[in-house]
């Protein structure tokens, strides 16, 4: 039996309405809401703690004690549903009108909340999910959250929303209709993968196995070889290991890394003289919070001697909770193909609630290409993130999007604000990193496969379990089996 508990709340808030916050408790969840009615706020706890006790009942996914839910009906902003991965969500109407049924609001809203349980049952175990796509992540929600509706059909019945119509359609019965219609979304195509996978290993075996994902050891560049040996332990692994292989591509994001080299410099090394590189106009017209992405711009480094990046400025200010969250934000140095050449990381603290302002995140210096990329990934969530600004008039410079993956597209609204300092070396610096090149280059020969059919120049870096790395002229390292190189190669090469 759920027990319903209603508190009005002494609190305003800053809407237009201006009115009390208003408060309902049920079982594992805790509503708080502004500017709907009262049967709507119950309708919605129902739900949540409805599909929270079937995902821990029937599924045995480990669910937060209580899931808070905040919604506010403000006619100056969108409608929108977020989570924030761990416990709490966040719902925005403008008006009561958009909770009225899908044929009216074109809005799912029993789905909707089914869905964020579904992703609270897999982004809890596997905290870092950067490695899934956005598709993955969607629709592993999509397919959970499509059977959640069902079960909350069959416990609340057709009478459960105020503005009452067929629920149950907006379940397992749509989602089956996507996957038969030949023309299903990425989401659903996921969707209908993880399906497959559920299918082998029964609903009851799904959470132990995205918790051995969580506790993987991932490797950006290939994230498939850790989530694969993570599904060994399984009874059913030679089948879950082919169900993967099928659906890798779908699922798995790699990031590859640049071929560039992640060079640095001791700052006592540098010139002293930095320039600022920037495409903004240095006027906020509006911020930004890049869900399932990144913040990115393209920068030159300019012409003559190696130049080092030193800093990256931010304008903007975090948003969620007073204190900031234990944990860092990133910030990566791409080569011009958005391809990572080095990660930073800083802590969520960096940024302060309130009026944006320029932030500067120093580094350690680190060689650029003569093109390259910033990129700023916040992961942000209903309750914490940095909203970023940007300012009126776009270069074309400004793009959307996270490492690996491949620019989103252009940001459309103006040019982000974040900018970068370059610095170059000393001149006595410089002078060794020219020796040392000379000197590199006086060692770069030309190789031979077995059949001498095939050449390059290169310089040999390496050599270990009997692979050899060879640095191409472009600075690109690759790695070449001993043996399919030339005899003479293979004496040079043991020699050393």
């Amino acid at each position: 039996m759920m027990r319903l508990t209603r508190i009005c709340v002494a609190i305003l808030v800053s809407c237009s309405a201006c009115a009390a916050q208003e408060q309902i408790r049920l079982d594992g969840v805790d509503v708080r809401y502004t500017g709907i009615s009262q049967p709507y706020a119950e309708s919605i706890a129902r739900v949540v703690s409805a599909a929270r006790t079937l995902a821990i009942e029937n599924y045995q996914f480990d669910m937060p004690e209580t899931i808070y839910v905040e919604v506010l009906a403000d006619p100056s902003r969108k409608v929108s549903l977020f989570n924030d991965g761990q416990d709490r969500f966040s719902l925005t109407v403008r008006t009561e009108k958009d909770l009225a049924q899908p044929r009216s609001s074109g809005v799912f809203h029993i789905y909707g909340l089914c869905h964020e349980v579904g992703h609270l049952a897999m982004y809890r175990p596997i905290r870092n999910h950067s490695w899934l796509t956005y598709a993955a992540a969607e629709g592993w929600a999509h397919y959970l959250g499509s059977r959640l509706v069902d079960g909350v059909y069959e416990q609340l019945g057709p009478d459960l929303w105020p503005d009452q119509y067929d629920y149950l359609r907006d379940g397992t019965q749509r989602l089956q209709s996507q996957l038969d219609s030949g023309a299903a979304s990425p989401m659903a195509e996921a969707a209908g993968r993880w399906k497959e996978m559920v299918e082998l290993v029964g609903d009851i075996n799904v959470a132990p196995i995205f918790s051995a994902w969580g506790k993987a050891q991932i490797d950006a560049t290939d994230p498939g070889k850790a989530l694969r040996e993570a599904l060994q332990d399984s009874d059913v692994a030679q089948q879950l290991t082919q169900w993967f292989d099928r659906a890798e591509d779908s699922l798995i994001l790699k990031r590859p890394k640049s071929g560039f080299a992640a060079e640095t410099l001791a700052t006592d090394s540098l010139s002293g003289e930095s320039i600022e590189v920037a495409h903004d106009d240095g006027e906020q017209s509006g911020k930004n919070s890049s869900a399932g992405g990144g913040h990115a711009v393209r920068f030159e480094s300019g012409p003559g001697t190696p130049s080092y990046l030193t800093a990256v400025q931010i304008h903007g200010s975090r948003y969620g909770r007073p204190a900031a969250p234990k944990e860092d934000f990133r910030v990566w140095l791409c080569d011009e193909d958005f391809k990572e050449i080095v990660e930073f990381q800083f802590p969520y603290s960096k940024f302060k609630r309130g009026d944006p302002k320029w932030v500067t995140l120093k580094t350690k210096p680190t060689k650029v290409p003569s093109q390259f990329i910033v990129c700023v990934g916040f992961n942000p969530t209903a309750t914490k993130g940095v909203f970023v600004g940007y300012d009126k008039a776009g270069t074309g410079n400004s793009l959307r999007g996270l490492p690996g993956g491949g620019p989103k597209g252009s940001f459309e609204l103006g040019d982000w604000m974040i900018r970068v300092t370059l610095e170059k070396a000393s001149h006595e610096a410089a002078l060794k990193g020219e020796m040392a090149a000379e000197n590199v280059k006086t060692q770069r020969r030309t190789w031979k496969d077995s059949t001498g059919n095939f050449t390059i120049v290169a310089e040999l870096v390496g050599f270990e379990d009997g692979m050899v790395r060879l640095k191409k002229e472009n600075g690109v390292v690759i790695s070449i089996p001993l043996e399919k190189l030339s005899a003479e190669d293979q004496e040079f090469v043991q020699q050393k």
